[in-house]
């Protein structure tokens, strides 16, 4: 029996219409389904953004626990794909009740409709499939599909506990998922890699459906795509406007974290230049950074701060793949020296890119047109 909802989502709830980030009908279903219904006893959460994961249990602290919990914040439930055990902090989130404007700035950019059948890739805590049945309707229909069999054995569980029974909770990979039947609209909740958009969501997509799907490259992460379905198997869409989420990637689309520590900034073999482009503009600012990841796969980045013994900051470039690498430092207030190493020459190809983003007028994210189809998968200015 479904039980109502907590005090405290009411403070979350006015905080985010106050902010503007709520609208009144995902409001309705944010007040319908508390988020303490989909979150276990035993979390984990960072109290200072980008501090450390602190673990928590409601039994030990149930104030703190609730604090957190209706909160504008990540919770993170799961590290290591379950490999990790509570009180123990992991190397990888794998799981999370997700931060609530994002939740409710993606139900607001699928725009369903009561009625509408939905599919949603990432299952999660199930929390977010509770609000989608709210918004669909009785009359409408949510199926959820998780890759984790005991996370989406948790998630149905806690659903039915508290009314949702009639939400689908499927066990599968999404990535290689094939046609279930059609659906109005698609939502994914785990990072998609440029280019892999898995063309099994497109085939179960009605024409004119929509698909919302957070997209990332090697360099950079953020835009929230919304894919209309022109024709069977073909969706095109753009970001959507303001809204950047940032989201843990497809199982199937990991790649390992890249090590800088063996490196050296200063490594007298490598190849030196001099250069006018700050490096921390370019990869500060995430249009520009998005510019320079279209064009320079494979490529990930680190910028280190001044240390005691250093009193400048670092900028690196590294390709995993091949493994060449790139340092950038501070020369005075208008240049830089440059050292690079590996058959790619990773600053001179990242530089390309970013005067081609200049000189095109600094296109936002939002210039952008995506375009995927069975043949090919593509991303340049409208």
């Amino acid at each position: 029996m479904r039980t109502t909802a907590r005090g405290g989502d009411s403070a979350l709830i006015a905080e985010l219409q106050s902010a503007g980030q709520l609208s009144t009908r995902c409001g309705s279903a944010f007040r319908a389904v508390a988020r303490e219904w989909f979150v276990p006893d035993r979390m984990w959460v960072q109290e200072v953004d980008g501090g450390p994961y602190e673990p928590m249990d409601r039994s030990a602290e149930p104030q703190r626990w609730l604090h957190n919990v209706h909160s504008n914040r990540v919770i993170v439930t799961q590290f290591d794909d379950g490999a990790t055990s509570w009180p123990e902090v992991g190397c990888r989130p794998t799981c999370s009740a997700s931060m609530p404007s994002a939740v409710a700035g993606m139900l607001d950019a699928l725009d369903i409709s009561s009625g509408q059948s939905v599919l949603e890739i990432g299952t999660g805590t199930g929390y977010n499939a509770a609000l989608l049945a709210e918004l669909v309707g009785v009359q409408g229909k949510v199926t959820t599909i998780e890759i984790d069999a005991d996370l989406a054995a948790t998630a149905r569980a806690r659903l039915e506990a508290v009314g949702y029974g009639h939400v689908a909770v499927v066990v599968g990979d999404a990535a290689a998922m094939a046609v279930i039947e059609k659906f109005d609209r698609v939502i994914a909740t785990a990072g998609v890699r440029l280019g892999q958009l898995p063309v099994g969501w497109l085939e179960n997509a009605r024409i004119g459906g929509v698909i919302l799907a957070p997209m990332r490259a090697d360099l950079a992460s953020g835009p929230l795509v919304r894919f209309e379905v022109e024709r069977d198997g073909v969706g095109c869409g753009h970001a959507v406007q303001g809204l950047r989420v940032g989201f843990m990637e497809l199982r199937s689309h990991r790649v390992a974290a890249l090590p800088f520590d063996g490196l050296r900034w200063d490594d007298p073999a490598a190849d030196r230049s001099i250069t006018e482009v700050s490096p921390f503009k370019m990869l500060i600012d995430e249009a520009s950074r998005w510019a320079v990841a279209v064009a320079v796969p494979s490529c990930r980045y680190s910028l280190e701060k001044k240390t005691p013994e250093r009193d400048h900051g670092v900028a690196w470039l590294s390709d995993p793949v091949s493994g060449s690498w790139a340092s950038v430092v501070p020369d005075n207030r208008s240049r830089y020296t440059v050292r690079q190493s590996g058959p790619r020459r990773l600053w001179d190809e990242a530089e390309a890119a970013f005067r081609w983003w200049q000189c095109h007028g600094e296109p936002s994210l939002e210039a952008w047109r995506w375009t995927v189809a069975p043949d090919r998968q593509t991303v340049a200015l409208a």
